[in-house]
């Protein structure tokens, strides 16, 4: 297999620093009324956007993907996931999407084109199929956990249907179970089931202006009539207020003005745990529930879903002894304060927790609109 259509990209992580004006809430040049940047930046991105690319969604979750799209100019038409609250989060938040629940593996390249009501070429297919076979969470199993095999179902139908380019998801775990025999297979499957031309990267989302610590992995592949000699991968946040953003934006950025949000409703807990939670220095982690607190001049370390049951592990606010609420998480993730999650209060949590963050996502699709558009990515 080539590596020439392989590259990896150098994005090594620079250890942040933090000036005295960001450490008191202030940034240089702004007024008081905007003096937090973060917010600055997430609300900014609107529902309304004039779209120029469609866009196929497999495994969607609550849309960080998708969101992501959104804002990049792609047009979601169909979004799938078995868990009816995740699409309904989608749908509530992108009306114009046509939904599918039902068993991906019973996907076929024709049943999504009648979904998806599209009869020319497919721009976009993006998905982040279910982590926990790869996680450093798990038990680091292999393609051959079930959940594994729905990754290989996502290739397939990318060769059924063959969009102009794709977008796949995961964590770093993928990388590395069974000695990275895995990850290599299945580039292998990938170059020889599409014959596209592919890169693959390790980003980190603090990397992006956005305040947590979260590795994944990427892979995009262009189909073979199209020119991409041009992309490469972003490696930090673009836009006017790029220049504004720190090293690392601290998590206290994600934490202010949510009251009379959607999903800000805060956790009412024992007294003994609140008790144990005060205990809990900023930084430090809680014993009974695993979860840590932030520490609100940094950023926050991964969001996770919890438990293979189904639990949320939240974590604890850095000045009040309770849980994060879904809105301050979501916030961590870079979802803007109009999208709003359905379903259980777990079910959101899981929805957030599972999401590649939009921000991030946004800027590795506009890389990918450029190169579909001829125009340089760099």
């Amino acid at each position: 297999m080539s590596q020439r259509c392989l590259p990896t990209c150098n994005c090594v992580r620079v250890q942040g620093h933090y000036s005295s004006n960001w450490l008191l809430g202030g940034v240089t040049g702004l007024s008081k009324k905007n003096t937090n940047i973060y917010l600055q930046r997430l609300n900014s991105f609107s529902k309304k956007v004039e779209y120029k690319y469609n866009c196929i969604s497999l495994f969607s979750g609550g849309g960080g993907l998708d969101l992501g799209a959104h804002f990049a100019g792609f047009k979601t038409l169909l979004v799938s996931d078995i868990i009816p609250s995740y699409t309904e989060t989608i749908k509530t938040n992108l009306p114009h999407v046509s939904v599918y629940n039902d068993d991906a593996m019973d996907l076929t390249a024709e049943k999504i084109r009648g979904l998806a009501k599209i009869n020319g070429d497919v721009d976009l297919i993006i998905a982040g199929p279910p982590c926990q076979a790869f996680s450093i969470m798990g038990k680091r199993q292999s393609l051959d956990d079930p959940r594994g095999r729905l990754t290989i179902k996502y290739f397939e139908l990318v060769s059924g249907l063959k969009p102009k380019v794709f977008l796949f998801e995961n964590v770093p775990g993928l990388m590395t179970v069974n000695h990275g025999e895995d990850f290599n297979n299945l580039l292998e499957f990938i170059e020889n089931e599409t014959n596209y031309q592919l890169y693959r990267t390790k980003l980190n989302a603090s990397d992006f202006g956005i305040p947590q610590e979260r590795e994944r992995i990427f892979i995009v592949g262009f189909r073979p009539d199209i020119s991409c000699e041009s992309f490469s991968f972003p490696t930090n946040a673009t836009g006017s207020l790029h220049e504004q953003l720190p090293d690392k934006m601290p998590s206290k950025f994600a934490l202010e003005s949510v009251e009379g949000l959607p999903n800000q409703v805060i956790r009412v807990h024992t007294e003994a745990v609140r008790k144990r939670f005060e205990a809990v220095p900023q930084g430090g982690r809680d014993r009974g529930s695993y979860s840590d607190r932030l520490r609100p001049d940094m950023p926050s370390g991964t969001v996770m879903i919890g438990s293979s049951a189904g639990g949320a592990r939240p974590f604890i606010h850095p000045y009040e002894p309770r849980a994060l609420t879904v809105r301050e998480t979501a916030r961590l993730q870079s979802f803007p304060d109009w999208y709003e999650f359905s379903g259980s209060r777990t079910e959101q949590y899981r929805q957030v927790g599972n999401a590649v963050p939009p921000l991030l996502a946004y800027e590795i699709l506009s890389a990918i609109k450029k190169v579909l558009e001829g125009k340089n990515v760099s």
